[in-house]
């Protein structure tokens, strides 16, 4: 990989000599540096594991955790779910109302084709929207999602939700 040209720029009557990727640099250490604090989520569902409205919370092998600030897949996989559990969290930097009474999410700044929604149905139903890129335009997915209690879980997921998301481990 070649070199970053330098450019010059005048501030003043100082010439100071700065590469594009330390100004770019520069500018994403900047943007991370924002606290957490600062960034306000707001979703129309309660935190929690959130799994198919199909599957049973005692014996689910798989689901979205909402920690209030992260949202992602917590899974077993492999033979009858024997190994595991895999853990995809993420933090939500925006979250934003749209039509339809969906809630956007955000992660990691970027704005890209797919995405993902939520929307209430009531205390503990979802309606979880995604939006993925495909040979024929955006396949949309709408996939109806029911709240665990944590008791409910099986104790193979309540461990999972204790390294995971410890805030979601509440008996």
């Amino acid at each position: 990989m070649a070199p970053a040209k330098s450019a010059i720029m005048a501030s003043g009557s100082i010439r100071v000599g700065v590469s594009m990727r330390a100004w770019i640099l520069g500018l994403a250490a900047i943007a991370s540096s924002a606290p957490a604090a600062a960034q306000t989520i707001s979703m129309p569902i309660a935190k929690g594991l959130w799994i198919a409205a199909t599957d049973k919370c005692a014996t689910t092998t798989n689901g979205y955790a909402f920690d209030g600030k992260r949202w992602g897949a917590v899974y077993f996989y492999g033979p009858k779910g024997s190994m595991g559990p895999a853990v995809e969290l993420e933090p939500i930097t925006q979250t934003r109302s749209i039509a339809g009474g969906f809630t956007y999410m955000q992660f990691g700044g970027y704005d890209g084709v797919g995405y993902f929604h939520v929307k209430s149905l009531g205390p503990n139903r979802m309606m979880f929207r995604t939006g993925a890129p495909g040979p024929d335009g955006i396949q949309v997915m709408d996939d109806i999602l029911v709240r665990c209690d944590f008791n409910a879980l099986s104790p193979k997921m309540q461990a999972a939700l204790k390294r995971a998301a410890p805030a979601l481990a509440v008996k």
